[in-house]
């Protein structure tokens, strides 16, 4: 598995967002109407693609939220892919990059149905520090 930085407007990276969007819109069902897919208003200033065997497999973004603060964008990993600690290298990827850039917290925001990637940025040192209803955000200290 490689990681490689890619522009944000990659057709594969967009692609993948494209994939992203259709699932999450498929796991939300009622609630699809508060999910908003991919556009330019996430104003996302990097992009990281995982790689196997050179077929883009995975992904994840970032953002400046604040001074002083990033926030994770867009983790997707193709269902085939889960369970192998790939997300996992791509937040390192991400916490390594926002180290750089002198931010001393990330931060993300998520369901708290999506079990699977909550548990992921648990164990990856974020907490929950806000939570309405489905909709938690979570941060961890840099």
């Amino acid at each position: 598995m490689e990681i490689i930085t890619k522009e944000i407007n990659d057709e594969h990276i967009l692609k993948l967002f494209s994939e992203h969007d259709d699932y999450m819109i498929t796991f939300l069902g009622e609630d699809k109407v508060y999910y908003t897919r991919y556009g330019q208003h996430e104003h996302l200033e990097r992009v990281w693609g995982a790689y196997v065997d050179g077929s883009l497999i995975g992904c994840v973004a970032y953002r400046e939220k604040e001074a002083g603060v990033g926030e994770v964008k867009r983790l997707f990993l193709k269902k085939e892919y889960r369970g192998k600690g790939i997300s996992k290298a791509l937040i390192a990827t991400v916490e390594n990059y926002a180290r750089v850039q002198g931010c001393h917290t990330l931060f993300l925001d998520t369901r708290i149905t999506l079990e699977p990637a909550v548990t992921i940025y648990l164990a990856a040192g974020f907490e929950i520090v806000f939570r309405q209803g489905l909709y938690i955000q979570m941060e961890k200290k840099l």
